[in-house]
This record gives structure tokens, sequence and C-alpha cells, in this order.
């Protein structure tokens, strides 16, 4: 059966035709039902799918868009809107900013201040729950100006400041040198004391010119390349140069932190820029060229548009979804479909699942202020596998107001398939994995890491649990952080904190720092991968290292550290039959000390690698250790691509009959295989 959707006849509206659907269903499903949506805008406080909207196996129901069909919660606004600052704004401003900025009255459009939102903590590792009376969600309203998300305006336009020495470290739970604190001592800590930082003479005298700083912010890394994190600015003092904010940095502050100020009217002088009065809703916005025929969008709405609970058989094709302030699609569920869609202009995730045989394919996900795709699914008691599918998307310009651990695709759970998707522009991980037997293969993967430390393109770690994932045929290149200082570095694959068995083979990692960090663990492979080119900040090509905090390892916990291997542990029946003989070796693990013989890597197969014009080896142990049961051989380092068969021009071309010359046990890659597939 069809259904015709269409502002100008028909049903109305999405709505109209969700309603007419279940009307249907109630009367018993005889029959498929597609509901065809015509071209147009259509504007959504957020729609809900339940139980009662659900299709069967044998009669499903689709949402197909024909044509250009955007979904939103957002308001367009026409150029001809704006207008010129007055004097006293212009007084404001500086340089070209006087006659370049303009404004729009958002009271002309009914636009009420809680529909804005307040402007609330950003950053992985923010302390804002700790403080009474902290706006934590939703999101803020965004700028979006022909797709491209506006910055709100901020010192410096790019880039980062850089702190000098701390003058306070306030009441932190991992103070700089000091005991740290346990878990329940830090969540019963309530309004801890802020810090103060130096900064540096220039910017202390620009700070001079800003008018009202009752709502100025500060974001950045206090403490490490991998710990983001905001704050609003409680006083600078410009003669002292201190700056102290109100939330304490989790793990304290450092010297040459990076950071930056935003929300800063007097620094609204970029096209990349724009401002919100809150109080009296006007929207500053510095004029871009070719202003006269821009798409200007401002996301309101801070529900889903579209949510689905315990829905099943359900398809949407070809929708563009945009412009809300939260997650863009929240499912629960199973048969579940998204396919050649586009998400764009979000503030937290794409889609967040939790959900059995989902299937996201064929679609364009881009400037997400969160992560991609986030799924999780089947059961890790019995081990039964989800059936999810992440396949031939495009995603990227992810993670661009949380820049730390909101990767393009993350899965956990069981059993999912992550494959031929291209990702890239995201300042850290690509994907994100926990849980047992997902697959992840042929994706093609690049700058990513953009600003990180301690970090990689696919990541999972401190989980003995997590077994049984295969990471192979995936093409990652052109990955290296452009962060000023590094203490560890960027890499392609990263198994962390004791993770279980990976294996990683098969894959090219080109131009990337450095290819794997292996941090204690056991059960990993690392075989058949072929490592070209360096880069200008590499080290080594592959660091195999004993875990680094074995306290961490022993039930109970030592000196304040949390046993958050034990935890996880627990979380599964890891004693039981079908884990016993699907993991023989979590048991025989845990026998061992935690200091002398649990924190270094066992039975860790790392061999067939070839490393061409790129480092090293860094390895930290006695790897060949009878005891540690890993092998560890034919891994051929190469200086130079000359006589390799492996020339890129644009296009990676390599000769595997000349490769096998240099390493016969090497197998051939399915080169064309990698990367989005042309559906």
């Amino acid at each position: 059966m069809d259904l015709y959707v269409s502002k100008n006849s028909g049903i109305p509206d999405l709505q109209a035709a969700q309603n007419a659907v279940r009307e249907l269903i109630q009367k018993g499903l005889c029959e498929a039902i597609t509901v065809h949506v015509a071209e147009g805008e259509y504007y959504t406080e957020g729609l809900i799918f339940t139980k009662e909207d659900s299709g069967t196996p044998d009669y499903p129901i689709t949402y197909r868009a024909e044509g250009k069909v955007l979904i939103h919660g957002g308001l367009t606004l026409d150029p001809k809107s704006f207008e010129p600052l007055n004097d006293a704004e212009k007084q404001r401003m500086y340089g070209d900013a006087k006659e370049r900025v303009i404004k729009a009255d958002l009271k002309k459009f009914g636009i009420t201040r809680e529909m804005l939102g307040e402007i609330c903590a950003i950053g992985s590792y923010a302390t804002a729950a700790k403080y009474d009376g902290a706006v934590l969600k939703p999101f803020w309203c965004e700028l979006f100006v022909n797709d491209k998300r506006l910055e709100i305006a901020r010192y410096p336009n790019e880039g980062f400041l850089h702190t000098e020495e701390p003058v306070r470290e306030g009441q932190a739970k991992e103070p700089t040198g000091q005991i740290r604190l346990s878990d329940e001592e830090w969540s019963r800590l309530r309004n801890p004391i802020g810090d103060i930082r130096r900064i540096d003479p220039v910017t202390a005298e620009r700070t001079k010119r800003w008018k009202n700083t009752q709502d100025l912010w500060v974001f950045g890394y206090p403490k490490y390349g991998w710990a983001d994190a905001s704050s609003p600015v409680v006083a600078i003092d410009p003669e002292a140069r201190t700056l102290e904010t109100k939330y304490v940095s989790l793990y304290g502050i450092c010297e040459h932190a990076p950071y930056y100020f935003f929300n800063v009217l007097e620094e609204l002088d970029s096209e990349n820029e724009w401002y919100l009065d809150r109080e009296n809703r006007i929207l500053y916005l510095y004029r871009p060229e070719n202003f006269e025929s821009a798409e200007i969008c401002l996301s309101l709405s801070a529900n889903p548009l579209v949510t689905a609970e315990n829905a099943s058989f359900l398809r949407f094709e070809g929708f563009t979804f945009a412009s809300t302030r939260g997650n863009c699609i929240e499912l629960s569920g199973h048969d579940l479909c998204f396919d050649r869609c586009e998400i764009k202009n979000v503030g937290g995730w794409a889609i967040h699942a939790q959900a059995d045989n989902l299937t996201v394919q064929n679609s364009h996900i881009h400037h997400i202020g969160e992560g991609g795709i986030s799924v999780n699914g089947g059961d890790r008691n019995t081990l039964r596998e989800s059936g999810n599918l992440i396949t031939n998307n495009h995603i990227h310009h992810i993670a661009e107001i949380f820049r730390t651990y909101r990767p393009a695709v993350s899965v956990s759970g069981v059993g999912s398939v992550v494959s031929h998707n291209e990702i890239h522009d995201s300042a850290h991980m690509a994907i994100g994995f926990s849980g047992n037997e997902h697959t992840i293969e042929y994706n093609e993967i690049y700058h990513v890491c953009t600003i990180a430390d301690d970090s990689s393109s696919i990541y999972s770690g401190r989980d003995y649990t997590v077994c049984g994932n295969r990471i192979r045929y995936n093409y990652f290149h052109d990955i290296s952080s452009d962060a000023d200082t590094q203490h560890i570095g960027t890499f392609a694959m990263y198994c962390d904190d004791n993770l279980g068995g990976t294996a990683i083979y098969g894959n090219i990692m080109e131009r990337c720092q450095s290819a794997l960090l292996l941090h204690g663990g056991h059960d990993i492979v690392f075989k058949n991968n072929l490592i070209i080119d360096a880069t200008n900040r590499s080290v080594y090509g592959m660091m195999f290292h004993a875990y680094g905090y074995w306290e961490t390892l022993v039930e109970g916990g030592l000196h304040n550290i949390t046993d958050q291997h034990w935890i996880n542990l627990k979380r599964v029946p890891y004693q039981g039959e079908i884990w016993r003989k699907k993991y023989p070796h979590i048991l025989e693990y845990l026998t061992w000390d935690p200091e002398t013989e649990q924190r270094f890597p066992h039975y860790c197969v790392i061999e067939n690698n070839l490393f061409v014009n790129h480092k090293g080896f860094s390895v930290n142990f006695d790897a060949l250790d009878p005891r540690f049961k890993n092998i560890f051989r034919n891994n051929l380092e190469l200086p130079e691509k000359s006589h390799t068969g492996i020339a890129n021009d644009g296009i990676l071309s390599i000769d595997f009959a000349r490769l096998k010359e240099i390493l016969p046990e090497f197998e051939e890659l399915p080169l064309a295989k990698m990367g989005l597939q042309k559906s």
C-alpha cells in the first residue's frame, strides 16, 4: 500500500502520515506500507515511533523521500532579515567588524530565550556535574551558514593560546603530585575550588577591551591532550595575568596547556564566527562573502528528530535530517534501517541506538557536534550477536564540539559489522569499540586525531573481556596530530590498558605517525599489515609495551586507584561455560601476579608485517620470554620504497608479487574493496 505526503495535497505532514499508518496497523497489516514524502522542508519537534508504528517481517513500513526532503528542527533565516549595527554596538567592535558584523532580531520570529538554550559545559572531561546550578544539557542553539557550523566568537580565531605556570590548582580528583581521590571521595565532593592559571602578557592586555565577561567561557586541554574540558570564567586579572575558572580540571593543570576563550562579542571578527545576546535575543553575524545567497539556519529543537521506542521493521530512505541541539536520531528496537539518508548540523550524536539488526547504509553524516553513529546490541551474557550493520557511509567533520571520545562509529555489545565507510576530519578517534565479536573491515580512514595526543583512529582499552574482535583490510592514511606538544603521539590502532583479544590483520597504514600501540593485554594479533612512509612526527612504527598501571589489576584496587578491570569482568559471566570455551585465557590470566606477570602482554602474535620507509619497534619488556607465550617474528623494516612495488601518485598501487619476493609469507590485500563502494 502506498500513502503520499505533500504540503499541497494528500496527507499534509509527517505526523499525519504516521497517524494514518498507525490506523492501518490497528486494522491488521496484510501488506507492506510505503509512505512517499514529497520534496520540501518539514519542521518537527520530534517524531516518535513505538511498537504501534511497527511493521512485521513480511510487511515492513517504509518512509521514502521523493526528491530532496529536509526534516529539521531549526529556523531558516532570510539574509534580508539582517540589518547593520547601531552606533553603540559598533563601538564594541574592532577593525572592519564595525561594518561587516550584522544582526537579526530573533524576537520578530517569536523566539523565546528558553528556545535558544544556555551555554553549557563541553568536553568529555568537564567537571560541571560537580557544581550546583550548572547547565549540562541540552546543548545551546547553533548557527549554520551553507551547512558550515559557525563558532561562537572566540579568541584566538584559530588554534590555541597556551597557559604559563599554574598559580592555583583547584580541588582536582587527580591533583598534580598528590594522592588522587578515590571514586567515593570524588563523588562526595561538591562545588570544588576551581583553578587559577597564568596567561601571557599579550592576551592579558587584550582582555581589557572585553566589556561583558559575565558569560565568558574557556575551552581547552588543561592537563592531557586526550582530556578536553570547558568552564565559565570567574575572573581575569590583566595586571597579575591570571585566569580563574569556576570548574576545576579533573586531572589538575599544567604549564603550556592549550586553551581559547569563547562567547566574546568583541572578538566577532571572522567569517567563521557569530554571537548571541540571549537577554535581548539578538543574533550577531560577521557577514560572509556572497551573503545574499547564503543558506542560514539556527538550530532550535532540543529533541531528536526521530525516536524509535521498541519499534521494529521500519525503514527510512533518502531523507535529510538537520538542525537539532541534541541527538538527531535515537533508536531502540530491532530491524530498523536508514538508507541513503543525510544527517547534518547536529549538536549531539547523529544516531544513538540500542538495537539489533539495525542497518545504516549508503548515508552521508557530517558536521556533528558529538559522534556519528553509536550502537549497542546483542547479548554479552550469551554472546548472541546483534546483526547490526554500519556500511558504505561517508562520515566526516564529527566531534566538532566535544573534541575527544566522540567517534564517527562506536559499537558495543556483540557482533556488529562496520564496513566500507569513508571517515575523515575529526579532532580525535574515528571508530571506538567495546564488547565482543565485532568486525571492522574495508574502511578508509584519514585526517583524524588532528589535534590529539595519546590517541588513535581505532581505539579500545582497559577491559580483559573485550575479545573476539577483528580489524581487517582497512586503509588508514594521513593520520598525525597538529598538537603543539605530544607525550605519546597518535596511532592508526591502539589496544590500550590490557585490552582483551583483538585480531588486526591485512591493513594498510600510510603516512600514519605510528601503526599500533599495544599497551599490555592478551591474545592480540598484529599480522600481515603494511606500514608505509613515516610522518615528520614519527618516532616508532609500533610500540609493544607492558601495562604501566598494574595497580588497576588488583581486585579492590590500591592507593585509591579503581580496579576497573575487575569491574568490567564482573559485568559478564566470564567464568561460565560459554565464556570459558570461547575465551579460555581470561581465567588463566587472572591467576598471575598483577605486578610481576599479569601486566605483561601474553599470547600475542606479531608477525609478517612490512614497515616501508617508516620507523622501527619500541619494545619495553622481554617479549619473547617463554612465560608470556608471545610470537614475534618475520617483521621486516625496509628503509625505502624502491624495488618494493609500492607507488602512490594520488592512488595507492601495490605490486604484491614484488612484495612477496621480499616477504614470501605476506598475503595480498583487497585494495579495491577498501572504502566506499558504488551502490
